[in-house]
Parts: C-alpha cells; sequence; structure tokens
C-alpha cells in the first residue's frame, strides 16, 4: 500500500509505503495515478516527486562545491585544470549539437528547470537576457551553505576574486572553451558580487554583438 504521510521521527513527508512497494519509482506512481483519473493524488504525488529529486540534485552540487574546494586547498589552479578537463567535451558536443544563440538559450533553459532554479526572461533586440534568482546550482550553493572562494583574480573567474569556486565552470564552459574552440562564447555570464544578487546570462544573437569586454575579460582574443 502506498502511504505518503508526515513520519514524526524526520518531521516531515515521505513515503512509507509497504516494503514490497517501497522502491516502486513515484514517476511510475504519478503514471498510474493520472491512467486511473486520480488526478489530486497524482498532483501530490508529482510534488513530492519534485522534492525527491532536488534533494538529489541539492547534495550532488554541494559534493562537487566539496571536491573543487578541497582541489583548491593544494593549488586554485587545480580548479580550473578539473573544469577543463571535464566540460571540453561537453562544450565540443554542444557547439556541434546546437546551431544558434536561440538554440542554446532553449537547452541551457532546461537545465536550469532541472536544477529548480527561479529564472526569469527578456528579449531585447540584440540578446536574450536570462535572470536567475538563484539559479538552482551555484546560486543556491552561495545562498545555503558557506562556500569557498578564490583568493585571487583569474582568467577562468572573469577576472574577479570572491568568486566561488563552483561557479567558476560557468566561466570555463560557457565563455572560455566555446571561445576558444569556435571564436565567441556560447553565453556571458554575469554572475552576483554577494550571495542575493541574481546571475545574469547573456545569449547575444549574433557574435558580433557581443562587446569587447566580454573577451578581455578571461583574456582570450576576438575572433569573430
Amino acid at each position: 500500500m502506498i502511504r505518503l504521510e508526515k513520519a514524526k521521527a524526520l518531521d516531515r513527508i515521505i513515503r512509507q509505503d509497504d516494503p514490497g512497494e517501497l522502491a516502486i519509482p513515484t514517476w511510475v506512481l504519478i503514471r498510474q495515478a493520472i491512467r486511473t483519473g486520480k488526478i489530486e493524488e497524482a498532483l501530490t504525488l508529482l510534488d513530492y516527486c519534485n522534492s525527491e529529486t532536488k534533494t538529489l540534485h541539492d547534495s550532488l552540487c554541494s559534493t562537487i562545491d566539496s571536491l573543487v574546494t578541497h582541489l583548491a586547498s593544494f593549488d586554485e589552479e587545480e580548479v580550473y585544470k578539473f573544469f577543463r578537463a571535464r566540460y571540453e567535451p561537453v562544450a565540443r558536443r554542444w557547439l556541434s549539437e546546437t546551431p544558434g544563440a536561440k538554440e542554446s538559450l532553449e537547452r541551457a533553459l532546461e537545465y536550469q528547470r532541472g536544477h529548480g532554479g527561479s529564472c526569469t526572461i527578456s528579449e531585447e533586440n540584440d540578446r536574450y537576457v536570462v535572470t536567475c534568482d538563484p539559479c538552482g546550482s551555484g546560486g543556491q550553493l552561495r545562498r545555503t551553505k558557506n562556500v569557498r572562494t578564490v583568493k585571487r583574480a583569474y582568467l577562468w573567474t572573469w577576472g574577479k576574486s570572491g568568486v566561488p569556486y563552483y561557479c567558476a565552470h560557468c566561466c570555463v564552459m560557457w565563455e572560455i572553451l566555446p571561445v576558444e574552440l569556435r571564436g565567441y562564447p556560447i553565453r556571458i555570464n554575469l554572475i552576483g558580487g554577494r550571495p542575493e544578487d541574481p546571475c545574469v546570462h547573456l545569449y547575444y544573437k549574433k557574435p558580433e554583438l557581443i562587446p569587447n569586454e566580454y573577451y578581455t575579460r578571461i583574456g582570450r582574443p576576438r575572433l569573430r
């Protein structure tokens, strides 16, 4: 029997099904409820399923943050080496599969929805502006955890000190690697100076519209 109830010991709602059913994925239960017309049950399970996924997601993000913070204790440049190794194949695939700014916007917002981020989007003549308040990964980490930050300014932290180690991956993945591989970024990241500040992502519709300052701050020449 499926029982989604508040557990006294945990002081929160959790599935307390019979052991034989406890391993059934919640998504399966949602589909079954919809097919049998149990809409309220499906909605309740959907909310719970979202919390299941978000809890795991946040734990993984925190683990990555702890990992790169540990690497930085040896040498901060190790963080950059790690992110380059991790994201170069990702950036190559992205550029080969995603032809333009609008497609990159759509794919990246799919990521943000998966992160559980809180985002708004506006379209301007030259670009799309995504405001994350917060983004569901680094932004949320900054607001819920005492994250460590770079002690010096690096090209892989947009020429700024005080950037969370975790957040530096956005500079590497979305800016440095794409400029090296094709001559211009996928998106521009404007990270907030304080945890309570939003993070803004800029998707320029054409590479020639990207201001020079966004190449200078990462130390990469403008090729287009």
